[in-house]
């Protein structure tokens, strides 16, 4: 498990900013959430205050030392789970819910993360994405293959070229939802929903 103190401390002085540029889709996205759900990649936390209120139950995971400090600050009541996104410390078909904001950009294993996603979701439950993906023209998948390399070292291991889409086609989850919300020529972000079948 890689650690990005450096980062982790510039991006929670600069969540904020960030935020106005997501927009409104966490909004969007969280408010479906329910039942007993984990946030995966909690970040500062971000995505808490979002949840819609037919939420039982709350877990975050984070496995960066200085985003779980202030997790514990901002969120004493809630527990965090320290471990990686592809080796979640939690029990098999448990969670109704599993919530990822701008996350699978920088785990080291998307194919892994999502297997994941699915052991701890019960059947029926539901994954709830928010991300940046790999563009969908060829011109500005170029432009961000270029790019990768400065930006995964400056951003804490966030992957530009990451695509989403395919990754989720090929895991045991099922698209229901997939759509671009904010285009732009370097990070699309999309948002989107997929179940666990029963």
């Amino acid at each position: 498990m890689v650690e990005h103190p450096h980062f982790s401390r510039a991006y929670i002085m600069g969540q904020h900013s960030l935020e106005r540029f997501v927009g409104g889709i966490r909004s969007v996205q969280n408010h479906r959430a329910n039942g007993k759900t984990l946030i995966v990649g909690a970040g500062t936390g971000l995505d808490v205050p979002q949840l819609g209120h037919n939420v039982s139950e709350v877990l975050l995971l984070e496995p960066d030392a200085t985003m779980r400090d202030y997790l514990s600050r901002t969120y004493p009541e809630l527990p965090v789970l320290s471990s990686p996104a592809e080796h979640m410390a939690a029990e098999s078909g448990v969670f109704d819910t599993v919530v990822s904001s701008l996350v699978l950009c920088s785990v080291q294993s998307i194919e892994k993360t999502l297997s994941e996603i699915s052991r701890v979701l019960r059947p029926g439950g539901q994954y709830l994405f928010m991300e940046h993906v790999l563009h969908h023209t060829p011109i500005n998948r170029l432009l961000q293959n270029f790019v990768n390399p400065l930006w995964k070292r400056a951003g804490g291991g966030c992957n530009l070229n990451r695509d989403v889409y395919s990754a989720l086609q090929t895991s045991s989850l099922r698209i229901k939802e997939y759509s671009v919300k904010k285009p732009n020529f370097i990070a699309p972000i999309i948002s989107g929903r997929a179940l666990k079948e029963r």
